[in-house]
């Protein structure tokens, strides 16, 4: 049997000398690669259709991480405009993930990949953890890029609950936004203890799924093999859906 084939969004920075670079780290294209599918890095894209005609090549789909959604997006005005991706890259992650759901694509989204998930579907964000939940506990790496651990509650008969096997994990922690509101189509699949939404899926779609925290950043958990391992699976057309 062929492998499935994965696609993997890239990100986008520029370059002194020749343009923009369009990359993903190695770390994304091992994790795939380990669960015996094919890695290939899209294109940006401009239009839902250029999306569309990907999505028709490929298998499966996967948002990786990033820089800021610009805020007006959801109705806000940027409080660290600094931080804000560029809108190409925005754009064509945007256009992804509203042709994978159309056309019940097996998609995972990463970090940012849940922000483009609920931001696509009518969903908000807090732009900054720290300044919108007082209280909330430590959630962005330090200068050094140590990120804390935390641990997250699966909400029972979700998809995420029937990949992960656990109601509890840990995870890592390398973000300041979160879902604020979440989208309609969609359900809550995972907390923190102090409330920050982790996860969260579509209801009408076997495996359209968003984590906030970084799978190819812990590759050696239960929780990434398990997950990257059920992103493999539905690619190959298998089942994988919660209650």
């Amino acid at each position: 049997m062929a492998k499935p084939i994965i696609g993997i969004t890239p990100n986008v920075r520029p370059t002194q000398k020749r343009g923009d670079a369009h990359f993903v780290l190695s770390t994304y294209v091992a994790m795939i690669a380990a669960n015996g599918a094919i890695p290939v890095i899209v294109p940006i894209v401009k239009t839902r259709e250029e999306a569309r005609e990907v999505l028709d090549r490929i298998d499966a789909l996967l948002l990786t991480g990033g820089e800021d959604i610009d805020p007006e997006s959801y109705g806000q005005t940027a409080r660290r405009p600094e931080l804000i991706a560029p809108k190409d890259r925005v754009a064509s992650d945007f256009a992804y993930a509203r042709a994978a759901q159309e056309a019940a694509k097996p998609t995972l989204g990463v970090c940012l990949g849940i922000q483009i998930m609920n931001v696509a579907y009518g969903g908000t964000l807090f732009q900054h953890i720290e300044e919108d939940l007082p209280g909330a506990g430590e959630h962005e790496d330090d200068d050094a890029g140590v990120a804390p651990d935390h641990e997250v509650a699966i909400e029972p008969g979700t998809l995420l609950h029937s990949i992960a096997r656990v109601e509890r994990a840990t995870v890592n922690s390398y973000h300041h936004q979160s879902v604020a509101q979440v989208a309609p189509g969609f359900r809550l699949a995972a907390r923190a203890p102090d409330g920050v939404i982790e996860a969260i899926e579509r209801t009408d779609l076997p495996f359209y799924l968003g984590v906030q925290w970084h799978p190819e950043r812990m590759p050696g958990s239960d929780l990434t093999r398990r997950m990257i391992g059920a992103l493999a699976d539905a690619a190959r057309g298998a089942a994988v859906r919660g209650t």
